[in-house]
């Protein structure tokens, strides 16, 4: 009966009010599902898919810089034991896609023993020739069908930056729907060396113990035959290096997406209490009919879960929607981290729609608090008079105000407090409680308003806005409530604006500093702008034919351990940059630092290495390889805002004797003053005569490539805009429309006494107008202080990346008019509401 009367009828007869605060829910759980399932979609197939794609194998064999294959002979002693499967494992183009796949080079007559699924389709023995013999590839069937194609057609390969075409032996099918095979390309190892230009050399080396064989037993065999250098380790081993490298990354994407959840939160508290001010009516009618107080506020809780249960599943389908348009910008920067990131399919994961829908019904619990307060303050029949203003007293004011002080100065406390496992909790946690802080001070602003303003606000909007601020009064505490609900939203935009503003300052200023080359060589992109695989050692000995060496620098890689992290060790042409300089570094001219490093036979690093292992100039660091210790001192540290996880670099002279045959990851020319540009780039492309594909940028290009990735990255600014507004409207026409409805009286009363429709709609537009600028007035800054902790300590403990701080003012306008456009628009339909009222029925119905 109470649940009837107070919830069901209620939502019947307004359902938009229901309804909206769903959608504030959903806005807030759509954030999280789709960040988390974009990020995981993003690494899926490379990272999440290694023991999958591993099958059979606990054991693998892996060396820093690749596997020699003779060890293969070494190993015979266990194969009896265990199937030994060498594998060639990278990523490539595939042209027909625009997209990257994974490379999975097996033996595959041997390789049967260790993933069964690549069997099924090799018992003709016409189809294992092809592999064998004619270099032909393995499909999985969803790609197949993406391409249109099947067995005895032919794909195309850029691989090294030479286009292959490559016949399909045949089509196999993975073992699930979004599985880490739906991107593999497997092919015959020596075809896959061959490939990738790793002659004599593997990635890795996997066996699968035969049955009643353990693996620890196995292992214990295998430290008696390998040499040293190698290593024994399972294959999740390589999905805990990745996930370390990500960790930060995919923790701040996610908690910066549930802070979204505040706004949610603080919008569901605003609707539930003045839902229930708007039922003061029934509630001390149903007290006075008996009702108890726990089955009043049993009904405001079942409302809220009924809010967080279909918020939750609401935003749980956003999400995954969301998931989808975001997963190229996520992809793109964790690219920036991991190399190489193959695309992944978005997948339905239960346990985060599980978790998303209960995240939602546990948000719209915890805001019913505030509207539990005012059911249990509801005495019998207190709702059958009206309400007067109301004020607060002044130990009410130094409570907020006291309360607000508390939130910043605990604040202050966290943000200096160092990272918890490279993760910022306390600077995150020092975040969310500023976002708080308009929540306690838009109270005591509200109450100044209502005080201070009737005289100011008569000089400036006269009769109309002086009214606007008595029915403000009358309401104070709900007005709070939807001016903090604005702020927390306002709050959120400016911080992330605050933090995307000043990473892209900071990038225009390092891509300008570091960015000299006159043209530059990549490999082939996907769509996504993200360049896939590298480039034949063969282009650099074209382009010093072309240009002289003096004016090749190119770019090699790889990834090693250091102090038992994954960090990547880089070699360039110090001979060359020293004159034209590159990467800039604080204090010391790059032409300088990269001579010195030149002469002394010493290395540089990127900051996130430096502040990572508590590096500096002068330090030695040392890498432990097969060929033996790679020890160099650290002559300088540059700004660098590509690999979060660490970079070294090195002359190539010093790098390429213990990496043979390694291919480039890009390659600069430098031309020098006067030269002209694309006559330089006509003459590269002639000499590439098709037999290579790669993309040759100039310097405005190349720059232009790294602000477009940026931009794409950062393209969540744009709905923040959508959502503050969206919110704003929200709070606003909620509690504007239950003003409306409290007055009544003195809205006819007004109507009486000569009012014209107009004027009572102006009155409802300027409490529109002052509440919004109530919420802006805290909302900017608190954002700004949550902006700031953001750039300076988020981020750098994150990343390990120097910021400099910009202010947004630019965006501070847009952010400002589009709340001034939302708070007008939701101040529009309670105008009209008022407006129609007829003074006479109004005036009998009460007397």
């Amino acid at each position: 009966m109470v649940l009837k009367a107070l919830l069901l009828r209620p939502v019947l007869r307004r359902p938009w009010r229901f309804l909206v605060t769903v959608v504030g829910v959903a806005a807030g759980v759509a954030s999280v599902v789709s960040t988390v399932a974009a990020s995981r979609a993003a690494v899926n197939a490379f990272a999440e898919g290694i023991e999958e794609v591993a099958g059979a194998a606990r054991l693998e064999l892996r060396r820093e810089g690749g596997v020699p294959e003779d060890l293969l002979a070494t190993l015979r002693p266990v194969t009896a034991d265990a199937v030994v499967a060498p594998v060639v494992d990278d990523v490539t183009l595939l042209t027909e896609l625009g997209d990257s796949v994974r490379v999975l080079g097996v033996d595959v007559l041997a390789d049967r023993g260790v993933r069964p699924l690549l069997g099924s389709p090799l018992d003709a023995r016409a189809r294992l020739d092809a592999v064998l013999l004619d270099g032909a590839v393995l499909l999985p069937r969803g790609l197949a069908a993406t391409l249109s194609v099947t067995a005895g057609d032919r794909i195309t390969l850029s691989a090294r930056g030479r286009p292959v075409r490559i016949g399909i032996a045949a089509v196999f099918d993975p073992p699930r729907a979004g599985s880490a095979w739906d991107r593999v390309v497997v092919m015959d190892v020596a075809f896959a060396q061959e490939l990738l230009g790793t002659p004599g050399r593997l990635d890795r080396i996997e066996l699968a113990p035969r049955p009643g064989v353990e693996a620890e037993a196995l292992a214990t065999r295998l430290r008696g035959l390998l040499p040293a250098g190698v290593e024994i380790a399972r294959p999740s081993g390589r999905r805990e290096a990745i996930e370390q490298m990500l960790a930060s990354l995919r923790f701040n994407l996610t908690a910066l997406s549930g802070i979204s959840l505040l706004v949610g939160a603080v919008l569901v508290g605003t609707t539930l209490a003045t839902s229930v001010v708007q039922r003061r009516w029934s509630l001390a009618l149903a007290r006075s009919l008996g009702a108890s107080r726990v089955q009043l506020a049993g009904a405001v809780l079942a409302e809220a879960v009924a809010i967080g249960l279909a918020g939750g599943l609401l935003g749980v389908l956003a999400g995954q929607l969301g998931a989808h348009l975001a997963v190229t910008s996520v992809r793109a920067t964790v690219a920036a981290v991991v190399r190489g990131v193959p695309a992944s399919a978005v997948t339905l994961d239960p346990a985060l729609l599980v978790g998303a829908v209960g995240l939602a019904v546990l948000t719209a619990l915890a805001a019913a608090a505030l509207p539990l307060v005012e059911v249990l303050r509801t005495p019998p029949l207190q709702g059958l008079r009206g309400e007067a203003p109301s004020h607060m007293t002044t130990r009410s004011v130094i409570t907020a105000l006291a309360l607000a002080g508390v939130f910043a100065g605990s604040a202050r406390v966290l943000v200096g407090l160092p990272a918890w496992h490279n993760l910022p909790l306390a600077a995150l946690l020092a975040a969310l409680l500023l976002m708080l802080v308009p929540l306690a001070l838009v109270g005591p602003l509200v109450e100044g308003l209502a005080r201070l303003g009737s005289p100011v606000m008569s000089r400036l909007g006269g009769t109309g806005a002086r009214l606007a601020v008595a029915a403000l009064a009358t309401g104070r505490r709900r007005v709070a409530w939807a001016a903090g609900a604005v702020a927390v939203a306002v709050a959120l935009a400016v911080a992330i604006v605050t933090l995307v503003t000043s990473f892209r300052a900071t990038v225009v200023a390092w891509s300008e500093a570091g960015m000299r080359s006159d043209l530059w060589i990549r490999p082939l992109a996907t769509a996504t702008g993200v360049p896939v695989g590298r480039l034949d050692p063969a282009l650099v000995q074209l382009c010093e034919q072309l240009f002289g060496r003096e004016a090749v620098d190119p770019f090699y890689s790889t990834d090693l351990e250091f102090r038992g992290r994954t960090v990547t060790v880089a070699g360039a042409a110090f001979d060359v940059v020293q004159h034209w300089g590159g990467v800039p570094f604080p204090g010391r001219r790059s032409e300088d630092v990269f001579a010195e490093a030149l002469a002394r036979h010493g290395a540089v690093v990127n900051e996130p290495f430096a502040r990572r292992f508590g590096v500096h100039a002068g330090d030695r660091i040392r890498f432990d390889l097969p060929g033996g210790p790679l020890e160099r001192e650290v002559v300088g540290v540059f700004s660098d805002y590509s690999r979060s996880h660490g970079l070294v670099v090195m002359d190539r002279a010093d790098w390429l004797p213990r990496f043979p045959g390694a291919s480039p990851q890009q390659i600069a020319l430098f031309l020098g003053p006067g030269a002209d540009v694309a006559l330089a780039r006509r003459r590269l492309h002639e000499a590439l005569d098709g037999r290579w594909l790669v993309d040759v940028l100039d310097n405005r290009e190349l720059k232009r490539e790294v602000l477009s990735a940026f931009d794409r990255t950062f393209a969540i600014t744009t709905a923040l805009y959508l959502v503050a507004a969206t919110v704003a409207v929200v709070a606003v026409a909620t509690v504007l429309l239950a003003l409306v409805g409290e007055r009544r009286r003195d809205v006819a009363l007004l109507r009486s006494l000569g009012g014209s429709r107009l004027q009572v709609a102006a009155v409802v537009v300027w409490q529109a107008v002052l509440l919004g600028a109530a919420a802006a007035a805290t909302g900017v800054v608190a954002g700004l202080a949550v902006g700031v902790v953001l750039v300076k300590v988020v981020n750098l403990q994150s990343f390990g990346w120097s910021l400099q701080l910009d202010w947004p003012w630019a965006h501070l306008l847009r952010l400002g008019v589009a709340l001034a456009v939302a708070c007008l628009a939701a101040g529009l339909a309670p105008a009209l509401a008022a407006s129609r009222l007829e003074p006479a029925e109004v005036l009998r119905e009460d007397g």
